[in-house]
């Protein structure tokens, strides 16, 4: 339980704190040691002891002992303090009414204790330290501070052995106020065996009906955390939910992942269909696992599987997480990347027989970005992909297939016209080589292209304290830009298929060659595009701050083989951000020949410190109808906090969702949920849910 794994780290700060001596002397290396009080300081012949009193305090470093009266003993390097005895080192603290401390080693003995080390507290009779090993009488460990509804430990004796970092504790009591829950006989742990913390949360929803369960996350070691989740549905059953994660920090990298499982066997009579018409079975599950391991600043592996056992069951039983995991990936890449160039080998496959899939087996690519060579101010680029793609739909039937050789070189010649004015002419080449099931293919590409770039600023003297302005720069820039894409050769064209190809690119789309990664579709065409680009920043503390960030691009020209003509695109981008409790943000791409919306979309956020936050969304894509959402919160006090969300859509709105939701904090340790929350729209998302839920130790 969280309170025992809270109790070690407590142990262990005041073992630590006890293990380091107090100097006598003062040295160049180490801190005085001060005896003081409010009144006087005398020498006692009798006791042979220095004497403080009253307020008396002794210090050393970051040490400081203050009792009613301090004793000194210079020749024992030893020290008794009685009455409102008061102990702290760092955030830790420890209250007594007598505390005897040796100086040298650590030892001491203290009555009537009172300790605490965020967020932990204790209480007892009397704790004491010798050789190392830390016991205690009738002890009583609580969070923060004793409440009604507050769990708390009880011990009637607790031994702590620092060497050892062994925790024994024996007539063990779990309470709640002064209700004792449960016992154990004794309890034992090491220190590095961590937090456990645990909810509960109960509802209904309209398709899965009344459930009730409990969640729970232990802390296995310092790099890896063990979560689990059961539920038990009134009209499905029960699904289970285990999880792994894990992160640890290399000298000159990391490594994270989560190994993630749900299943249930699930006895509802109207489990409905998934995404390729079939009925779904019984058993469902689902297995996701993820890995990012970067060993050091040049090499990195990563992985991703999330097999689901039918398109639903996350949908289902993991509503609230279903918005990003729409979409599952299956993938395994080994990279390195050098200073001015990468190389990468990635497989990618289906692994869910009900979702279409590019599959990728393998992939082999390098890049080499743009280095000066021969002389220095001719920049040459450089890619190059092999890869085995395989189409298949979303029954896992296999479509078509190719193994494709990709090459690509470019070579640029920025030169300077004038003082932030650039012009930099390209050649560029590209070869793409098809092994198909029949006769192979191939064709190559020939790309020219000019840039024109002229940047310029300006400095203002502006100061403003409301919006934390502390001088002014205004950073301006203009492109123009021209590509001219010609296919120089090929052989049996008309047998390229497809598979690696874009399908919807809501961003601004590119125009030189070799950054058109996905180009099974290529086709010659002669593109100008104009760009305008706008920068505010300002000095803060902790160097420069972007004020303001606008960026436009506009398609002037566009001729393309296939006749489609008609797609020039106009694309901007907005970051506003003129203090820290406001934010915009907002993108949009528009085909203005077919007056057709891409994407369209802004979002404003306000926030007014911990009490209110207000965020305000518009979204519009492949011009579907218009959506607006609101979501807001309101922190009433320290303990109560309302949660809300709303979205509406259409010409005449409609309200497709909504959510309530209200927090409750009785106690520290306490956190109660009440949510209600209502969906209408396809028949899996047309359903309203209520529910309730509560963590323990969620500090």
């Amino acid at each position: 339980m969280r309170t025992l794994a809270c109790l070690i780290l407590f142990l262990a700060q005041l073992a630590h704190l006890h293990a380091q001596a107090i100097p006598q002397e003062s040295s160049s290396s180490q801190p005085k040691t001060i005896l003081e009080a409010e009144e006087e300081v005398f020498y006692d012949e009798k006791t042979q002891r220095l004497v403080a009193l009253p307020n008396a305090r002794l210090s050393s470093g970051k040490l400081l002992l203050s009792a009613d009266r301090i004793e000194y003993d210079r020749n024992r390097t030893q020290a008794f303090a009685k009455g409102r005895v008061i102990l702290t080192n760092g955030t830790f603290r420890l209250l007594a009414q007598t505390l005897e401390i040796n100086l040298q080693n650590g030892d001491f003995e203290a009555r009537g204790v009172k300790a605490g080390y965020y967020p932990l507290a204790m209480e007892s009779s009397v704790m004491k330290r010798e050789n190392g090993i830390i016991t205690s009488s009738d002890a009583t460990v609580f969070l923060h501070q004793k409440h009604p509804l507050e769990p708390s430990l009880g011990l009637g004796s607790l031994s702590f052995d620092q060497n050892k970092s062994r925790l024994t504790g024996k007539a063990v009591s779990l309470k709640v106020g002064n209700r004792k829950i449960a016992g154990l006989p004794s309890l034992s742990g090491n220190i590095g065996r961590n937090p456990f913390r645990y909810g509960l949360h109960a509802g209904h929803r309209d398709r899965l009906g009344w459930y009730l369960g409990m969640e729970g996350n232990h802390r296995v070691s310092d790099s890896m955390d063990a979560q689990g989740k059961i539920t038990a549905y009134e009209e499905r059953g029960v699904f289970l939910a285990p999880k792994l994660s894990w992160r640890e920090e290399l000298d000159e990298g990391f490594r994270r992942g989560s190994l993630e499982a749900g299943w249930i066997d699930d006895q509802g009579n109207q489990r409905g269909l998934d995404l390729t018409g079939s009925a779904i079975e019984e058993s469902r599950g689902y297995l996701h696992a993820s890995s990012l391991n970067r060993f050091n600043r040049r090499w990195r592996l990563a992985g991703r599987i999330e097999w689901q056992e039918d398109s639903e069951v996350f949908r289902d039983f993991q509503r609230d997480r279903f918005n990003d995991h729409q979409w599952n990936d299956h993938f395994g890449e080994l990279a390195y990347e050098a200073d001015n160039w990468t190389a990468s080998l990635m497989t990618r496959w289906q692994g869910n027989d009900h979702e279409a899939m590019i599959e990728q087996i393998p992939s082999l690519r390098f890049d080499l970005a743009p280095t000066p060579w021969p002389k220095p101010d001719l920049y040459n680029t450089l890619s190059l992909e092999l890869a085995g793609f395989r189409e298949k739909d979303d029954a896992g039937s296999l479509l078509r297939r190719s193994r494709k050789l990709d090459l690509g070189y470019q070579v640029q010649r920025p030169i300077r016209l004038a003082n932030g004015l650039t012009y930099t002419p390209f050649l560029s080449y590209r070869l793409q080589d098809y092994s198909l099931d029949g006769p192979d293919a191939q064709r190559t590409w020939g790309e020219w292209g000019n840039d024109l770039n002229y940047v310029t600023h300006g400095d203002y003297d502006l100061q403003n304290e409301t919006w934390g302005i502390n001088g002014l720069r205004h950073v301006m820039d203009f492109s123009l830009s021209h590509r001219k894409l010609n296919r120089l050769d090929s052989e049996n064209l008309s047998l390229i298929p497809a598979i690696d190809r874009s399908i919807i690119d809501l961003n601004l789309g590119p125009v030189d060659l070799l950054d058109s990664i996905e180009a099974d579709d290529l086709e010659p065409q002669e593109v100008v595009r104009v760009g305008w680009g706008n920068h505010l920043l300002t000095r803060d503390g902790q160097g420069t701050r972007s004020l303001l960030s606008l960026q436009i691009f506009q398609d002037l020209w566009l001729e393309k083989e296939s006749g489609d003509d008609l797609a020039r695109n106009f694309h901007s981008g907005l970051q506003l951000n003129p203090a820290n409790w406001l934010g915009i943000r907002g993108e949009a791409k528009i085909d203005l020949d077919r007056g057709e919306t891409t994407r369209n979309s802004i979002t404003a956020v306000l926030r007014d410190g911990r009490i209110n936050q207000l965020e305000l969304s518009y979204f519009n894509y492949l011009s579907l109808s218009d959506q607006w959402q609101f979501l807001a919160s309101h922190r009433i006090n320290e303990r109560k906090a309302v949660h809300g969300a709303l979205r509406l859509q259409g010409d005449r709105p409609k309200m497709p969702y909504w959510r309530v939701s209200l927090e409750f904090r009785p106690s520290t340790s306490w956190i109660w949920f009440f949510h209600l929350s209502e969906r209408t729209g396809t028949s899996k998302e047309n359903e309203w849910e209520g529910s309730v839920s509560a963590r323990l130790f969620s500090f």
